[in-house]
């Protein structure tokens, strides 16, 4: 861990003078920690470190190769971009390393001195730093969608605009129905025709369509799995559950994606009973908080069965139609609405995975899962799930709090004890 802490120092000393020179040390840091992970004990399953691996060199392309490079949100459908032979990064992704390399603190205060609020996303709020400090690359172009939190529309509008590079929105309407799908599709196509004038690459609709389907197949793969996990007990970490956020997001759509699924769903096959408890998780995980990290580490004790974050992406869509394929992706989403249908979706996973209790976990600054938090606590609860709220941050090691959200999860973990 000093190891790592004086790493990230560095990067933020070398920020302030030297973007490029702190550009190639966390290059060199993050090709570093793909070769330890390839290295290291085989404790994690084959299915976690190929998930590591996959997500690692996404994150060493988008600094290394900035020249194909597409700044996207979480939620963007980036099937086009991989036909072209680009680079798609998250915001959520790039901050998270940024946390895991114990480097964001620089890059929040330098958003926060410049005047974005203190209550913005901590996700948000790295990625302009780093933007404005120099250390994250200028991309080709920007892709968004308004899904599903309010920082989207502000925070690459205005990453826009500082970089001076075209930006394309998809407009997501609140209501979910045929219609809006067509609307979204029609979006899409746009969209697809912003890449050709771009990169001046027409895009194939034969090729598109395989590559949704293959889209298609990783997450019936991964829904497959989460249908055989109940009574099983298949060890992982919270880390492990952030990086399938991004798999299953801007690197959907590609053949190491879908072999990661396939693997996943050997290993749930054979996985012996469970032992501990399974917990469903909603939101994103705070793997940096130490004590939290420690609790789940290839735990027999307590394993997350299920994030809905990872979830999220299971709807069903006709490949043959890729553009409304991927806009009932977005439309039908359980992020995208009312609150109420999120939970719906969190009490069918539940359900689906035996899963013993849940948390939600309220990432400071996001106000969807923060004002849904007591809704959905009172529905898990009053469906037989006991549930836990639990406050803190995903990203930002400032929040601070580690302690006492340590302590909260294992007073839980002796409820859900007692109760067996």
């Amino acid at each position: 861990m000093d190891l790592i802490e004086t790493f990230g120092a560095k990067i933020g000393a070398l920020s302030e003078e030297k973007p490029q020179r702190a550009r190639q040390l966390l290059t060199a840091g993050f090709r570093a920690n793909g070769v330890k992970n390839k290295l290291a004990s085989k404790r994690s399953s084959k299915s976690d470190r190929m998930l590591f691996q996959l997500v690692n060199r996404a994150m060493v392309t988008c600094l290394a190769k900035p020249q194909s490079n597409v700044m996207v949100s979480l939620f963007t459908p980036c099937e086009m971009l991989h036909l072209q032979g680009l680079h798609p990064y998250s915001c959520e992704g790039f901050s998270s390393y940024l946390s895991g390399a114990m480097a964001e603190q620089p890059f929040l205060h330098q958003a926060e001195d410049t005047g974005i609020p203190n209550s913005l996303c901590s996700y948000h709020k790295v990625f302009i730093g780093a933007a404005q400090m120099g250390l994250m690359p200028k991309p080709r172009f920007i892709l968004s969608t308004s899904l599903a939190c309010d920082a989207n529309t502000l925070t690459f509008r205005h990453l826009a605009q500082f970089y001076d590079v075209p930006h394309f929105n998809v407009d997501i309407p609140f209501e979910s129905s045929p219609q809006a799908v067509d609307y979204v599709a029609g979006q899409l196509r746009q969209m697809g025709e912003f890449l050709t004038r771009q990169t001046g690459l027409p895009l194939d609709d034969g090729q598109l369509a395989r590559t949704v389907a293959r889209s298609q197949r990783t997450m019936a793969l991964y829904h497959r799995g989460l249908r055989l996990r109940a009574g099983r007990q298949v060890l992982s970490d919270l880390t492990s559950e952030l990086l399938r956020t991004a798999a299953f997001h801007f690197l959907l759509g590609t053949p190491e994606t879908e072999a990661y699924a396939r693997q996943l769903l050997r290993e749930i096959t054979t996985a012996p009973p469970a032992q501990g408890k399974q917990l469903l998780w909603i939101h994103t995980t705070p793997y940096w908080v130490a004590p939290l990290r420690h609790l789940f580490a290839q735990s027999t004790r307590v394993q997350v069965a299920a994030c809905d974050m990872s979830y999220e992406g299971i709807v069903e869509a006709d490949p043959t139609k890729p553009y409304e394929s991927m806009a009932r992706r977005l439309v039908y989403s359980p992020f995208n609405g009312p609150a109420q249908r999120r939970i719906d979706r969190a009490l069918e996973m539940a359900k689906t995975v035996g899963a013993d209790g849940a948390v939600w976990f309220c990432h400071w600054g996001c106000k969807h899962t923060l004002g849904g938090a007591r809704l959905g606590k009172k529905a898990l609860e009053e469906a037989g799930l006991p549930t836990l709220l639990l406050d803190g941050d995903s990203c930002d090691r400032g929040f601070g709090g580690e302690g006492q959200a340590a302590t909260r999860m294992e007073a839980f973990l002796e409820v859900l004890e007692g109760m067996a």
